[in-house]
């Protein structure tokens, strides 16, 4: 059959015919049709490493390893693609990273009679692989049935798989005569380029720990550094509260303070290369320095940088000596011991509560094992020594749940 009478199977063949790079695929709520489109004809080995359909939350989220707040968004399908491509990394064999990619998508299509009126019907894919990151979102017609979306849904994934695959090709996203318009696809892409490059592919990919970025003349570039002050954060937004504690932290410690982001978090997406692009953009010709790593707690941030001063603030703190974090007081005890052998060190900064009072941080607020580790590597600094009252919580609350 020809690729005219048959672009599906013709795209499809197309695709298995091309042996590496070959996928995972997580898809949630719909375009789970893409499996047979690739699989149907045989040779669909040439292409999937593995694929998983998730349908309860309680999946999703594991799949994710954190709970993304909306199943059905850009930022979700970012995630189960982040997902994919580290599950890729994990069972990829013989092949190198840059041979294997992941591609998630996340949908919200018709439930039939009944439904809510005025429910935005709407598909959300993406493609990660060691060097780029890539979003594609789409708002649905209401007016049509679950078959018809369901095959764009997989459509929009075959054509993801093709672009995964480095093939020059895609099929219109057409159903029973009607059609989307390709200007319908609202597109967002990064890549290694826009982060620094091949030392964040690296980072990425696990082959590296950190890399410094020096960003003074707006692009970010790798700089060789010796690390000793460190304000660890997400950044999401930067705002002029953290450069006036990273410039308090430099007075006081005598030495430059460099900014630092973790690429992984307990709790929170990693990062691909929009997130980084989007993190770094504020610094860009601040004249000052980003550290990117892959230690999400202060433990392992310990370990990257021994004898590292870090600062933090002061639910921060309590955060690091709060047994709930290591899912006991002897887990949390021994990390502190390490911690401390590491030769770690806190300078941590009060805050203002919600009723107005300066909280700082004394350790004869805690019992005697976290109250003498304080004591030996935390100090305070004082509000008559720095106070400035900015919420970084009231400033996120003004920030896109979906925005990187």
């Amino acid at each position: 059959m020809s690729d005219e009478a048959d672009p599906v199977a013709g795209l499809a063949d197309r695709i298995n015919a091309v042996g590496a790079p070959k996928a995972v695929i997580y898809v949630a709520g719909g375009g789970s049709e893409v499996f047979p489109m690739l699989l149907a004809r045989g040779g669909g080995s040439a292409s999937l490493l593995a694929g998983r359909i998730l349908y309860e939350p309680i999946d999703f989220r594991q799949a994710l390893g954190h709970d993304p707040g909306r199943l059905v968004s850009p930022r979700a399908a970012g995630g189960l693609a982040m997902a994919a491509f580290r599950h890729a990394l994990a069972v990829r064999g013989e092949f190198a990273e840059d041979q294997v990619f992941g591609l998630g998508a996340t949908s919200k299509l018709t439930r039939g009679p009944g439904e809510r009126e005025g429910r935005s019907h709407e598909v959300h894919a993406a493609l990660q692989d060691s060097r780029r990151s890539t979003r594609l979102s789409i708002l649905l017609p209401n007016a049509v049935d679950r078959a018809w979306q369901e095959r764009i849904n997989a459509l929009i994934l075959l054509n993801l798989l093709a672009e995964g695959k480095g093939i020059d090709a895609s099929i219109p996203l057409r159903q029973d005569g009607l059609a989307l318009p390709p200007e319908a696809l609202l597109t967002r892409s990064a890549g290694v380029e826009d982060c620094g490059g091949p030392a964040v592919e690296e980072l990425l990919v696990g082959r590296r720990g950190w890399v410094r970025l020096d960003l003074s003349g707006g692009t970010p570039r790798p700089e060789p550094a010796s690390l000793g002050l460190l304000l660890p954060g997400s950044f999401r937004p930067l705002h002029e509260g953290h450069r006036a504690m990273a410039r308090a932290a430099a007075h006081l410690v005598g030495r430059p303070c460099d900014f630092e982001i973790s690429l992984t978090h307990p709790e929170k997406p990693a990062l691909d290369y929009l997130a980084i692009r989007s993190r770094l953009a504020p610094f860009a010709g601040l004249g000052e320095r980003v550290v990117l790593t892959t230690a999400p707690t202060y433990l392992e941030k310990a370990r990257l940088f021994p004898a590292c001063t870090f600062v933090i603030g002061h639910d921060t703190a309590l955060r690091v000596v709060d047994p709930r974090f290591y899912g006991s007081v002897p887990a949390r005890d021994a990390a502190l011991d390490e911690l401390e052998r590491l030769g770690a060190r806190f300078l941590v900064f009060g805050r203002v509560d919600t009723s107005g009072t300066f909280r700082d941080l004394t350790p004869d607020q805690f019992d005697g094992a976290v109250s003498g580790f304080l004591a030996r590597v935390a100090t305070p600094v004082p509000g008559d020594r720095f106070r400035l009252d900015i919420s970084s919580s009231e400033i996120r609350r003004g920030w896109d749940a979906d925005d990187d």
